[in-house]
């Protein structure tokens, strides 16, 4: 079974209504795209037709037939996605009219902006008129600013066809592919089913490679399904590339689960979203009025068509003159991704406005005016990828991000965020630790976060050495995980940041400071302890209702004074060295017995299993019947 290339090709008819676009495809392909008995009664195309045929020097294209007219103008749009190439189709006998008007200009906010224009039935008018109607369209193509071939030909007689089918083959020699980012999306236009095979559904692969047997989601529903079978021009495929027009026939979703609008893509891959971030360019002959504050429009995205309202930001009123950033607010979820292209129309009466580009397409609310939002918005809009992923790194909830994860924000290849990560990291802009790219400008701004964290801790707890690290890890778990929280610890320290200390985080220059009355305790307690080092304390007898002994007392332990068990504490250094008379010890006889270490020490049998059984739990003796033996630790 054969697989179908990227470099296929995608043409779409436009044009206003009956200017003999479905005529002509059918002649190039000798399929009829009017398929629908209601297009057929009627003579126009409603839905979405789709043909294909060989050109010449280039594999098999596919022609996408799209609705001329103002009422299905949704559909129109829906059929754009993934477009190449546009035969833009106007009658010698008519010329220029309102649709064919309203498709350039929806194509130009589309980005698309590769045309042949089709002068259709020729043979039905005199050389004057085809002249007059050809001097229109060129003024036409010079006001919309578009270099385009005029190719005069008659579809029903076949005049000049050859000639058509040699310049498009030229045209399509000329059109590159975008590249690959690996992940296949599809905007479905149409779900149906079929008996015996359930339910298929139609659209243009824009992204990544789709492959049989391969999990899908369905969204905004989050409904999974598996490919059972691809077809591209009515042929069986086991894989489709970007750029195909694909039919897909699923498992485990009903038709009633699955419509036009509806995306299909990696389980995870977009996340639903009621608001969009995006750049407007509103038409230079349309009204502001009709995008101010809570406008009501219609929002065409891929197959879909969503209400929404209209917050302008930075600006009063948005202007044909300058650049305009939106926020829409949705009135139901959609599931898209950033540099997706969006049309708006009035709500009502159905007015084509404008378009744009999505910028954001998970934003959060934004106050109208706020120079930091508009800041990023320009960077956004920008289209400069190392910018764009230097303001994502800087401005996301989490501190870095995988280069996976930049590669779906900027929606490109892994391969192109990886060369925009290493450009970064040659212009010293972004670092890596573990797996994660952090924006240098933040990762300077969260170790200033650590410190005045640890600064905080010790001006509460003057008198201990410093923060517990899990204490400290715990703190920023919602921005970073705690591998790469250790690593950036790491380097602070290298830095002269901070100091580690066991498991204590400090200030680099913190010291701890005794006034005069917890000096005097200090010293005290440290009488205590040193009296009888091996007749561990209850900690109670030692400070008492002493609010300076309680405070000093605190900040030793596990530091000059550890904790044998609930109650009992010694010196750290009196068990460093009864330890190494243990180890001696045990070195030279290989066993010992609890008489035997109160012989050697002098300590009382309470204390000296108190003290041997915290050697257990450090690792330095085990126990062996009624005998301590070295670990193997200690052994070598």
């Amino acid at each position: 079974m054969e697989t179908i290339g990227q470099d296929q090709i995608i043409i779409a008819t436009a044009g206003h209504v009956d200017h003999g676009k479905t005529t002509l495809i059918k002649a190039l392909t000798g399929i009829d795209t009017d398929t629908l008995k209601a297009e057929k009664k009627r003579g126009l195309t409603i839905n979405l037709g789709f043909a294909f045929f060989d050109l010449p020097n280039h594999e098999q294209v596919g022609i996408v037939d799209v609705p001329g007219h103002e009422r299905f103008l949704k559909n129109m749009i829906a059929g754009l996605s993934g477009i190449d190439l546009v035969l833009l189709v106007v009658d010698a006998a008519e010329g220029i009219m309102p649709q064919t008007k309203e498709h350039v200009e929806i194509m130009s906010l589309l980005g698309i902006d590769n045309y042949i224009v089709v002068l259709s039935k020729i043979d039905t008018v005199d050389d004057e008129m085809q002249e007059l109607v050809t001097e229109d369209v060129k003024s036409f193509l010079k006001d919309h600013k578009i270099e385009a071939p005029i190719v005069p030909v008659d579809a029903v007689s076949g005049t000049n066809m050859d000639n058509l089918i040699k310049i498009m083959d030229e045209k399509v020699e000329s059109i590159k592919k975008p590249k690959d980012n690996g992940i296949p999306r599809i905007n479905v236009d149409r779900a149906f089913s079929i008996k015996g095979f359930g339910t298929i559904i139609t659209g243009t692969l824009l992204e990544g490679e789709l492959t049989k047997d391969m999990t899908l989601e369905a969204f905004p529903s989050g409904k999974k399904t598996k490919v059972r079978n691809i077809q591209v021009h009515d042929e069986d495929v086991d894989k489709a590339l970007p750029g195909t027009r694909t039919a897909i026939n699923l498992t485990n979703i009903k038709t009633d689960e699955i419509s036009r609008g509806d995306v299909l893509t990696l389980p995870g891959n977009i996340e639903p979203t009621h608001m969009l971030d995006v750049d407007f360019n509103l038409l230079p002959d349309k009204s502001y009025h009709l995008v101010q504050l809570w406008s009501r429009v219609r929002v065409y995205l891929g197959a879909e068509e969503i209400i929404a309202r209209v917050v302008p930001l930075g600006e009063e009123h948005v202007s044909a003159e300058t650049e305009n950033y939106l926020q829409l607010r949705l009135e139901r979820p959609v599931a898209v991704k950033k540099g997706d292209r969006f049309i708006l129309r009035s709500y009502s009466p159905m007015i084509l406005i404008g378009g744009g580009t999505v910028l954001d397409p998970n934003p959060k609310k934004h106050r109208r005016y706020n120079d930091d939002v508009l800041e990023q918005l320009s960077v956004k809009a920008s289209g400069n990828q190392e910018q764009i992923a230097l303001d994502f790194l800087m401005n996301q909830s989490e501190l870095g991000a995988t280069v996976d994860g930049i590669a779906d924000y900027l929606n490109i290849s892994v391969e192109e965020a990886k060369e925009i990560v290493s450009l970064l990291k040659e212009q010293n802009k972004v670092t890596s630790f573990s797996k994660l790219v952090i924006n240098n400008e933040r990762l300077a701004n969260f170790k200033q976060d650590v410190v005045s964290e640890l600064d905080k801790y010790h001006k509460k707890h003057r008198l201990e050495k410093g923060m517990n690290k899990e204490e400290l890890l715990v703190r920023f778990k919602s921005i970073v995980d705690g591998k790469t929280m250790e690593r950036i610890l790491e380097h602070m320290v290298s830095e002269k940041l901070i100091k580690i200390k066991g498991y204590i985080v400090a200030d680099a220059k913190f010291e701890v400071k005794f006034n005069k009355y917890q000096q005097q305790a200090y010293d005290e307690i440290i009488a205590v302890l040193k009296e009888q080092p091996l007749t561990p304390p209850n900690d109670e007898d030692i400070v008492g209702d002493d609010k300076n002994k309680q405070e000093v007392f605190k900040s030793l332990i596990g530091n000059q004074v550890i904790r044998l068990g609930e109650r009992n504490v010694m010196l750290k250094s009196a068990f460093e060295d009864v330890t190494q008379q243990v180890i001696a010890y045990l070195k030279e006889n290989e066993t010992m017995t609890l008489a035997q270490f109160r012989d050697l020490t002098g300590a009382s049998r309470k204390y000296g299993m108190m003290i041997l059984e915290y050697m257990d739990k450090q690792g330095v003796t085990r126990r062996q019947e009624n005998m301590r033996v070295l670990t193997k630790r200690e052994s070598k």
